[in-house]
């Protein structure tokens, strides 16, 4: 494409200004596949998003004579161009930040397979330079956890946490889908100050066929065994995603507390 001679090369976003250190807090997580009898971590960066509209207001305030609708109008017009050039198949440079690229996502099973395909962003030397002035303000580790965000009954549709014994319960979250030793899903008789029973003996295990075992979904029957009574779901589970592999320890998840009745 021709060079655009209307371009100031003094503009900030072709020629960029050095930003503020700024601060991250760092989670760290075991590496799950280090090798047998060696242990590691990777650090997990706690994500703060701009919105858009934030990243507008900044904009008229390093250009104060350039109103938001102007800023929003040649944003729109930038990002539906970028959109247009991608769509045909070229790369695009973002200045001085990095370029947007169009990448094969995938394997193909021939020789002759057309792979599908999508959108990479490769990060410039002087992005990459940016980040490296953040300061970590703090890095713990976290074990590995999943998550239990709702709890629907199938019967009543009641996400209340009253579950009808004998029925079936939808459970939706994250890190949830069960496999590998040692996993499955119990019910954990609740205690009077609302904590699990600490007699693991006590707890109820389903034993039914699970209809949905998806990482962010789980549905099944109630154990028929099950008395009614106040329970939080435990979910426990080894399983690391589509590649087959087994976590070397357990993700534990657990419910708010439900009621059978």
């Amino acid at each position: 494409m021709p060079r655009i001679s209307s371009i100031n090369e003094n503009n900030a976003f072709v020629k960029l200004q050095e930003s503020a250190n700024g601060r991250v807090s760092v989670k760290l997580q075991k590496n799950q596949f280090a090798r047998e009898g060696t242990e590691s971590f990777y650090g997990k960066v706690e994500r703060y998003t701009y919105s858009t509209r934030n990243i507008l207001d900044a904009m008229t305030e390093a250009v104060p004579l350039v109103d938001l609708g102007t800023v929003t109008s040649v944003l729109n017009a930038y990002a539906n161009t970028v959109l247009k050039v991608l769509a045909t198949g070229n790369a695009v440079r973002f200045g001085e930040l990095g370029t947007f690229y169009i990448a094969g996502k995938g394997t193909v099973e021939s020789e002759t397979g057309k792979p599908k395909l999508t959108v990479k962003f490769s990060a410039s030397p002087v992005l990459k330079e940016a980040v490296q002035h953040v300061e970590i303000t703090s890095a713990e580790y976290v074990p590995p956890s999943g998550v239990i965000a709702g709890v629907t009954d199938i019967a009543s549709g009641r996400t209340d946490g009253t579950l009808t014994a004998k029925g079936s319960v939808l459970v939706a979250g994250a890190n949830l889908k069960v496999g590998g030793e040692d996993s499955g899903i119990w019910f954990a008789p609740v205690t009077e100050s609302g904590g699990l029973s600490a007699d693991e003996g006590s707890w109820v295990k389903v034993t039914s066929h699970l209809v949905y075992n998806l990482p962010a979904k789980l549905l099944f029957a109630l154990p028929p065994e099950l008395a009614e009574g106040s329970y939080r779901i435990v979910v426990r589970t080894r399983y690391a995603g589509k590649g087959g592999h087994e976590r070397k320890y357990l993700v534990e998840a657990v419910s708010d507390p439900v009621t059978v009745v």
